[in-house]
């Protein structure tokens, strides 16, 4: 609080007066600060007053608003968790009530009236459990997963389909922390089957807009450079470092590398459907890489060496499966050859336009895709290239005009092709301007061979054969591009079905959302395309038990059936004995030997089933026993299976299910209106597993909904810990605030009664 001093000395009178009036000034401010501060109860009223403390306030009310948010979106949480615990509460009542019901009638004294009375309580239960899953809370579906705006279940034709998903709902409860405030429909009732499908690599290879990210089953490549160091005949060493760092794709990785070999070095680097390799261009010249500094590089991109090779062949970095894969690039890797020619703007590459070492990989004599010999030949015209293929001859023969020909015609040609098996390409990496690519001469003697082709392509012409709910498709996906179009495919909504790439990135899972359906995957007219997939779902390694929904094909004890061949009336039986067999393919192999070949067995060619050959030309073929049976050779009651056409198929057994609580119930209610007391059994220990699954629904909950009150009590703390700290940097204290206030007045007093003394003076007081 400063006083100016009164001057004692002589001074002119406006001095005087202007002394005085800037301390009233001075006084009339500090006290209209002191008295706003005691009014508004704020020590900082601007950020000027104190910026180091408006500084902090303004972090501390940031938080606390977002604390308060935060709170807002805990306080909507905890009503969704407590309304969807509500609702669990309800079904598991519900599954208590039909399982003491259908006990009471899991007996042959029971009555078919009682049955009766259960089954309508069944179909009560049913509509009252769909209901319960499409509850809504503030018109959000509590049990739709994370399409909380779309309706989950839908009850039609006797079965029930969840349109929801499987993943959460998560809200901020507190700041930085993301909470999971649902719980999908398929944790509590089931919905989506659990047999997941897709047991085949669909190994997706290299090419070259493969993103580098995408290599090493998704792992990617670490960013930086490698080093090349090249080796003559005399054991002379030339090193560069490459910086790889942007490359985006296999291309620029490749182009990267080649325009970074030691000059005069001839190293040629090659992309294939599995990595790189890098070659040198004279026998006693040698190639490695190593990394630089502590990168990874080299590693990562599979071509890290100890040791100097003439040929650098690098490991396998297959990308993982993506929406955008092509399905032409699944399965195996495409022969290829690149064809270099002397000098500039005339380099092109030669693909096959199939995966495969042959047309036909399973037959050994078709021809050739690895191998062929792209060689030119006189006597063409410049312009009108003509390229011919010859499968006995193992060659690619382009018929030029020497001197006058250039790359990008002979690629035309090639890519005319009448077989179609070759396509070709212009590289760019040896171009010395982006229009001068393709437009260099090529040279007559000049020749290359193709390489790497391996695996087979997937067949699209066939498609797959789906039985679900009831009905089958034969769905063509001859028109699909990318495994995105595929699954666009596979999930329309009639099929039933949640097709999705699988969490490695090798392959595709096929589930069904149907419950009280059988869900079978098979294949279309001796098309490969559902084991290609792997997503047939009867195929030589599918297990025994998994047979007749869980019963298997020996469920008491009895190991045989027979094969009976009639010729000229004569029968000949063939007792099969498959104890210890687990699988198909163990059961293909017994009927082989111990009808010592008489009677072969293999997979149908459409649809699924086993089918039975006889080899001998018999008049007839039956077949008789519970296992023949339980296989699907003939229905129950009927007793055997006769052919008089050299061969008999079984049918599909092995039908897959959704786990769910609608499903058990649907099952039940079959069982009960067959009188099938075995089944009934089976379904009542499956609401226990229900059970189970809601119960752990039930605890989940309320351990989220206990955390989340944990968090709330520390909102709590926190929120008085915040308004602590900041009542400490802007709130006033009011003793000092009205001690000073009243020395002000005492300040100003005393500057009103000097100024009042001073400024009456007149020249009289001074005579």
């Amino acid at each position: 609080m400063a006083i100016l001093p009164i001057p004692t000395t002589r001074v002119s009178d406006l001095l005087a007066s202007n002394r005085l009036t800037q301390q009233l000034q001075s006084d009339q401010l500090a006290l209209l600060r002191v008295q706003t501060q005691i009014s508004t109860g704020r020590r900082v009223i601007s950020p000027s007053d104190d910026a180091p403390a408006s500084l902090r306030a303004m972090n501390l009310q940031r938080i606390l608003e977002r604390k308060l948010q935060t709170q807002t979106s805990l306080r909507d949480s905890v009503l969704f968790l407590g309304q969807a615990e509500k609702s669990v509460n309800e079904v598991t009542n519900i599954l208590n009530s039909i399982k003491s019901e259908a006990l009471g009638v899991d007996s042959t004294l029971a009555t078919s009236q009682q049955r009766q009375a259960v089954v309508d309580q069944i179909d009560r239960a049913i509509e009252q459990l769909v209901n319960i899953g499409n509850s809504k809370f503030r018109e959000r579906y509590l049990f739709a997963g994370s399409k909380s705006e779309s309706q989950p279940y839908d009850y039609a034709g006797g079965m029930v389909a969840y349109n929801g998903n499987e993943s959460h709902l998560r809200s901020y409860v507190d700041i930085g922390f993301l909470y999971e405030t649902n719980i999908p429909g398929g944790e509590v009732f089931g919905g989506i089957s659990q047999q997941v499908l897709g047991t085949a690599d669909l190994n997706p290879h290299l090419t070259r807009g493969t993103s580098v990210d995408q290599i090493n089953g998704g792992a990617g490549m670490a960013r930086g450079a490698v080093e090349i160091t090249y080796v003559n005949s005399l054991n002379q060493t030339t090193s560069k470092v490459v910086d790889l760092s942007n490359a985006a794709t296999m291309d620029d990785v490749a182009r990267y590398l080649q325009a970074g070999v030691p000059e005069g070095s001839g190293i040629t680097v090659e992309l294939t459907g599995t990595g790189l390799t890098l070659s040198t261009a004279s026998p006693g010249d040698r190639v490695w890489v190593r990394e630089v500094g502590e990168g990874r590089v080299a590693r990562d991109l599979g071509i890290y060496t100890t040791a100097p090779q003439t040929t650098l062949v690098g490991t396998d970095i297959t990308p993982t499966l993506q929406k955008t894969t092509k399905l032409a690039d699944l399965l195996g890797t495409k022969a290829q050859a690149t064809f270099t020619n002397g000098g500039a703007n005339n380099d092109f590459f030669v693909t096959a336009t199939q995966n495969g070492t042959r047309v036909d990989p399973s037959d050994p004599l078709s021809d050739p895709l690895n191998g062929v010999t792209v060689q030119f030949a006189s006597g063409g015209t410049a312009g009108s290239e003509t390229a011919v293929y010859d499968g006995s001859a193992g060659t690619l023969t382009v018929t030029i005009q020497p001197g006058e020909t250039t790359a990008a015609q002979v690629v035309a040609a090639i890519n005319n092709e009448a077989s179609g098996l070759f396509k070709a390409q212009v590289d760019f990496r040896d171009s010395t301007a982006a229009d001068a690519a393709g437009q260099g001469l090529v040279g007559l003697t000049n020749t290359a061979v193709t390489a790497g082709g391996s695996g087979e392509s997937l067949d699209q012409t066939s498609g797959l054969l789906v039985s679900n709910g009831g009905q089958t498709v034969a769905v063509d996906i001859s028109q699909a591009q990318t495994v995105e179009e595929l699954l666009n495919i596979l999930n329309q909504e009639e099929l039933g079905l949640q097709v999705e790439i699988n969490e490695a990135g090798t392959g595709i899972n096929i589930r069904s959302r149907l419950s009280g359906a059988d869900l079978t995957i098979g294949e279309v007219s001796g098309g490969r395309t559902a084991s290609q997939l792997g997503v047939r779902t009867l195929n030589a390694e599918t297990s025994l038990s998994g047979f007749n929904r869980g019963l298997g094909v020996m469920p008491d004890g009895v190991t045989k059936f027979t094969i009976e061949l009639t010729t000229a009336s004569v029968p000949t039986a063939y007792e099969i004995d498959i104890e210890g067999a687990t699988t198909v393919q163990d059961v293909i192999d017994a009927i082989a030997t111990q009808t010592g070949g008489a009677v072969t067995a293999g997979m149908v060619a459409s649809g699924n089933g086993l089918q039975l050959t006889d080899t001998t030309t018999a008049d007839s073929m039956r077949v008789t026993g519970q296992v023949a049976e339980l296989l699907g050779f003939f229905e129950t009651g009927e007793g055997e299976a006769t052919s008089t056409t050299g061969s008999l198929s079984s049918g599909d057994r092995h039908t897959l299910e959704t786990s769910s609580v609608f499903n058990t119930l649907i099952r039940l209610r079959e069982a009960l209106l067959s009188e099938d007391y075995p089944a009934i059994g089976r379904e009542i220990e499956a609401i226990d597993a229900d059970l189970d699954r809601v119960n752990f629904a039930r605890s989940e909950l309320g351990a989220r909904l206990q955390s989340l009150q944990t968090v709330e009590y520390r909102h709590q703390d926190d929120e008085v810990a915040i308004r602590s700290a900041l009542s400490n940097e802007i709130e006033v204290d009011l003793t000092a605030a009205i001690t000073e206030f009243t020395q002000r007045q005492y300040a100003m007093q005393a500057s009103l009664k000097v100024a009042g003394n001073m400024l009456q003076m007149t020249l009289l007081d001074f005579i």
